[in-house]
């Protein structure tokens, strides 16, 4: 490949078939890191009750943040929705929102290492801001 064809950036071509950088996280690890974290989360004395309350069928549940994980990290395009929605008459605080990032950011580490977690800890970090704007949490 001539210079000049190189990517220019790391998210060139993200969603092709045939580019991963060698830090990217893969499918697999993305199914590893929802079912570890809501695993972690569902123990959790103030996040527990929440989840267990509002979700039914967790193999559905896990089905559908991999979709959303893969289109936010991996650009696949295979989420589509509103997740703020979803979180609506929860009554969360901003306690529920640091929690819930403390833990996202420790089981992101702790399964697939600082480099590969990168990414998800980031965009946790920005949905936890956008949903508490939505919410009004933040003004």
């Amino acid at each position: 490949m001539a210079h000049e064809d190189l990517p220019l950036s790391l998210t060139e071509n993200i969603g092709s078939p045939d580019f991963r950088p060698a830090e990217m996280a893969s499918e697999a690890d993305i199914r590893r890191l929802v079912v570890s974290f809501y695993a972690a989360a569902r123990e959790d004395p103030m996040l527990g009750p929440i989840f267990v309350a509002e979700v039914a069928d967790w193999d559905k549940h896990f089905d559908r943040m991999c979709d959303f994980w893969s289109s936010a990290v991996l650009k696949t395009g295979r989420y589509s929705g509103r997740p703020a929605l979803k979180h609506f008459g929860l009554d969360l605080t901003r306690e529920h929102f640091s929690r819930w990032l403390a833990m996202w950011t420790k089981v992101s580490t702790g399964k697939l290492g600082e480099a590969k977690a990168e990414p998800f800890i980031d965009m946790g970090q920005r949905m936890g801001r956008a949903m508490m704007n939505v919410t009004g949490m933040v003004g």
